[in-house]
C-alpha cells in the first residue's frame, strides 16, 4: 500500500487541510535505534509529499541539524495562510531537542513553538536514534511517531502519539490497515534535498563538535567577520526590523548565510 493510501496519510492530511488548518509534528526514530535505516530518507520523503499536496516550495533554509536554526526559521514561515514544512534531521544527536538539556533555554523555546502550532500550519520533521532521546516536552507535544524497521529496510510503522484520560501520560497508537509502509531510498534517488541534509552531517561530523548550534555560530562569526562592513550590519538591522523582508531575503541580498542575518538582527535587540 502506498503511503498516501494509508489512514495515517489521510489522519496526518485532515488535520492539516481539514476543519482544524493545523500543522503536525512527526518524530521518526528506528527499531533498537539502529542506524542506517532510512530515517532521514523518510523525512525526506514524507517532506516532498506534503509540499506536493499543499502546495509548497521547500528550500535549503528548511533543512537543518541546528535546534536555533530551526527556531530561527519557524519564526519566517507563512502564518495561518499556508501550510509549510521544516526538517529538523539529528534532533537528539546534533546538539538540538535532548532530554539531558531539558532545563535549556532551547528546549523551552521548542516547545514553545509546538504549543503556537496553530498559528502557523508548520509541520515539522525531527529525526533521532530513539525518541527517549527527545526531551519529555516535546514528545508529549508530538502528533506522530514513525518507527522505522530495522529489517526490511525502507519499511516503517506509524504511531499516532496522545495521552491517558487521567494522568496524561503519552501513549502511542498504531494504525489497523497496515503493518508496515514502505519508503524509496532517497539517496539512490539523488534527491537534492536529501543531498543537502547528507552535506550538513558530513561538515558536523568534520568539526568535531557533534553540536549543530555551536557550529552554526562558529560559521556565523566568520562569516560576519569576514564579509560585512559595520553599515552593512547596519542597514541588516533596519532591513530587519523596519521593511518586512525575511531573513532568507535579506541574505540573498547580501549573499551571506540566513543564520547571519539572524545573529545581526539579535545583536540590535
Amino acid at each position: 500500500m502506498h503511503l498516501t493510501d494509508t489512514e495515517f496519510w489521510h489522519d496526518l492530511m485532515h488535520g492539516i487541510v481539514g476543519p482544524r488548518q493545523g500543522g503536525a509534528r512527526i518524530i521518526i526514530d528506528s527499531e533498537d535505534a539502529s542506524t542506517g535505516v532510512g530515517k532521514t530518507g523518510l523525512s525526506v520523503y514524507l517532506a516532498l509529499l506534503l509540499c506536493r499536496a499543499f502546495g509548497y516550495q521547500i528550500d535549503q533554509d528548511d533543512l537543518t541539524l541546528s535546534g536555533a536554526a530551526y527556531l530561527d526559521r519557524w519564526r519566517e514561515h507563512p502564518g495561518a495562510e499556508q501550510p509549510s514544512v521544516i526538517i529538523l534531521d539529528e534532533l537528539g544527536g546534533a546538539g538540538a531537542g535532548q532530554a539531558r538539556r531539558a532545563m535549556s533555554g532551547q528546549n523551552v523555546d521548542l516547545s514553545n513553538a509546538w504549543q503556537l502550532m496553530r498559528k502557523k500550519r508548520i509541520v515539522t520533521i525531527v529525526t533521532l536514534p530513539h525518541w527517549s532521546k527527545a526531551d519529555k516536552s516535546l514528545r508529549k507535544q508530538a502528533d506522530y511517531r514513525l518507527w522505522c524497521l530495522r529489517e526490511p529496510i525502507g519499511y516503517f510503522r506509524p504511531y499516532k502519539v496522545g495521552a491517558t484520560f487521567n494522568d496524561g501520560n503519552i501513549q502511542t497508537r498504531g494504525y489497523d490497515d497496515v503493518d508496515r509502509i514502505r519508503f524509496p531510498n532517497m539517496d539512490e534517488n539523488g534527491s537534492p534535498v536529501y543531498n543537502y541534509l547528507d552535506e550538513q552531517k558530513d561538515e558536523l561530523l568534520e568539526s568535531g563538535y557533534f553540536d549543530a548550534d555551536k557550529l552554526e555560530g562558529e560559521e556565523q562569526d566568520d562569516e560576519t567577520d569576514n564579509t560585512l562592513t559595520d553599515n552593512d550590519k547596519e542597514h541588516i538591522k533596519h532591513m530587519a526590523e523596519s521593511t518586512g523582508a525575511t531573513q532568507t531575503e535579506i541574505a540573498d541580498v547580501y549573499d551571506i548565510d540566513r543564520s547571519t542575518v539572524s545573529k545581526i538582527k539579535n545583536e540590535a535587540l
